[in-house]
């Protein structure tokens, strides 16, 4: 069967296949009997892949499918198991835990509302410069967008995307226009729409927030978008605690010192 096999024009102008099959047939009409090691070699270096791919989706269902049980009974016992360590963290540091729970509480809630609202602003400003580059469909990349946002550093992929688009549409001044609008404005809105929003809802200095959205994101990672302004709230509620307590306080002031001393009653004075 050597030299009866050949390739179709279309098949040889794909851009990866073509010269993938070309060369394999090429092979096969040199020598037929060679088929069966090159399926055989692809079969192995295939199915080595496979195991690896498979073996990684095999991980990430079974940590989905555990963490998907643990917040069933978090939700459901999250209330007795909260009394609970309430209860037993109070033995040891004292009533003051109750105003550490609630600030965790608070600072977590504000967290999850600065992801979605900053979710939201970037979407809307990226979507405006979809608009205006005259992408289509511009309502639906605005929702990719929103998508994207929810994930650390999601909307650098989504409006560059955008702009390779228009630049290989020939759209050249539009693809720099809506990349360096996303530069400039979606992603900077980043850092300061989620953390006026964190310390407007928590009454947390607006600094110590975006040091903890960044520290958190660079220490953690997407986990640290939440553990950082959870931290500094803490801390810094303790700060104040302490401070009111070192306010309230009775100051002990010495009966004379170098810059007052009290007069001192004669010891001969009469007591009426």
């Amino acid at each position: 069967f050597s030299g009866h096999l050949d390739v179709p024009q279309f098949i040889r102008d794909l851009p990866i296949i073509g010269k993938e099959v070309t060369r394999t047939l090429k092979e096969i009409n040199t020598d037929p009997n060679s088929i069966v090691q090159n399926v055989s070699g692809w079969f192995q270096s295939h199915l080595n892949y496979g195991r690896l791919v498979l073996s990684e989706i095999s991980k990430n269902i079974f940590k989905l499918c555990f963490a998907v049980m643990s917040l069933f009974f978090f939700y459901r016992d999250g209330q007795t198991i909260l009394n609970q360590v309430s209860k037993a963290l109070e033995m040891v540091i004292g009533p003051r835990i109750h105003h550490y729970l609630d600030t965790i509480s608070e600072t977590t809630r504000a967290v999850v509302y600065g992801v979605g609202l900053t979710a939201i602003a970037q979407a809307l400003l990226a979507g405006l410069s979809y608009f205006v580059a005259g992408v289509p469909n511009p309502m639906v990349l605005t929702i990719v967008t929103f998508i994207f946002a929810l994930i650390p550093f999601g909307p650098p992929v989504a409006y560059s995307a955008v702009s390779l688009w228009l630049f290989s549409q020939g759209q050249t001044i539009e693809a720099i226009g809506v990349m360096v609008w996303g530069v400039c404005v979606v992603s900077t809105a980043d850092n300061v729409i989620r953390p006026l929003v964190i310390s407007g809802a928590t009454q947390i200095p607006f600094l110590l927030i975006m040091f903890g959205v960044l520290g958190g994101l660079a220490s953690f990672g997407m986990v640290g978008l939440f553990v950082g302004p959870v931290i500094l709230a803490v801390l810094l509620a303790i700060w104040r605690e302490w401070l009111h307590e070192q306010v309230n306080e009775p100051l002990m002031m010495p009966k004379a010192t170098l810059a007052y001393d009290p007069p001192e009653e004669p010891l001969d004075t009469p007591k009426k």
